[in-house]
């Protein structure tokens, strides 16, 4: 099943220059309101995924990013989720639960969805290398395309 994300093609293009430049730095709230910050993580690659908890093309790729999570020790690579919808805490921890998520799911600011140009679509999926540099980005998800794709790009980083 394919699910296709409606965005601005503006929103697109203003991510695209993104690439090759440092990450937008930040600390978000995880599901016990503790801050995570960005500079603290410390694996070879990170993933960001900006997601949304109403999002069908978001809950699809729940399962491979769990699977992706499991594949790689925390010292090669790191998954964060990014909720950009809902901004209660009590919200993204029953959806951690209920979803059975084995990665951080954060809460965004109006300030980290400006910074990475973001539009309040979703997903958008943030690849970031060992120096926190935006690698790849990718927009949207389609199980066989995008799977594969961060997989590739994944394995050429690390």
């Amino acid at each position: 099943r394919k699910y296709r994300v409606r965005s601005s093609k503006e929103a697109k293009d203003k991510s695209q220059a993104l690439l090759n430049k440092p990450a937008p730095e930040w600390t978000l709230p995880d599901t016990e309101d503790q801050p995570v910050s960005l500079k603290d993580i410390k694996s070879k690659i990170i993933l960001l995924n900006f997601t949304g908890i109403g999002c069908g093309a978001c809950q699809a790729a729940i399962p491979y990013l769990k699977e992706l999570k499991s594949k790689y020790s925390t010292n090669d690579f790191e998954l964060i989720a990014i909720e950009s919808w809902s901004g209660k805490t009590s919200s993204r921890k029953g959806y951690v639960e209920k979803k059975g998520l084995n990665y951080p799911f954060l809460g965004a600011t109006e300030e980290v969805l400006k910074d990475y140009k973001t539009g309040r679509a979703a997903p958008w999926f943030f690849l970031l290398d060992e120096n926190h540099i935006i690698r790849k980005i990718f927009f949207g998800y389609s199980e066989e395309r995008t799977s594969k794709e961060i997989e590739e790009a994944i394995e050429k980083l690390l």
